[in-house]
């Protein structure tokens, strides 16, 4: 998991403004805090059904497994360009804009991390079914999104 010392420092002050209002000491601090992150995650999940099972349902079964694939074991930078350059031989890729900005994750041999894409930026998405789409942002940079977050121009 990557560190983020804006976000951890964020938490450690959290946590202190949580010992000092309850005149409490930070190891009970930061149970509570724990607990209360946990309470929220379970909120979520229960309002959020899961995603997961969502789009299993959605996806033939085929397209299922390929996109399974490329969670449990990303490929490496080589496996990714021939992957590109396969799909555009086949005719697959599209130009499309991102219509939605955000952080999106890339891991490969070559990036580990995030980047954030504006929204507009050009990219070429492979469509896999009507809920979700492979964009490639380069021959060794590719995420999925889903369908209602590109517009294909």
């Amino acid at each position: 998991m990557d560190s983020d010392p804006a976000k951890d420092l964020e938490i450690v002050a959290h946590v202190l403004t949580i010992a000092k209002t309850h005149k409490i000491g930070t190891k009970e601090a930061l149970q509570f805090y724990i607990q209360k992150m946990k309470l929220e995650l379970e909120q979520h999940q229960e309002k959020n059904p899961n995603l997961s099972s969502t789009l299993k349902e959605r996806l033939s079964p085929e397209k299922w497994e390929s996109v399974m694939k490329y969670v449990r074991h990303h490929p490496s930078s080589e496996e990714l360009q021939e992957a590109y350059y396969q799909a555009k031989q086949e005719g697959k890729l599209k130009p499309a804009k991102l219509l939605l900005g955000g952080n999106f994750y890339f891991r490969n041999s070559d990036f580990v991390g995030k980047k954030y894409l504006a929204p507009g930026i050009t990219v070429e998405a492979e469509v896999y079914d009507d809920t979700i789409c492979h964009v490639w942002l380069s021959p060794i940079e590719c995420e999925f999104v889903f369908i209602n977050e590109i517009e294909f121009i």
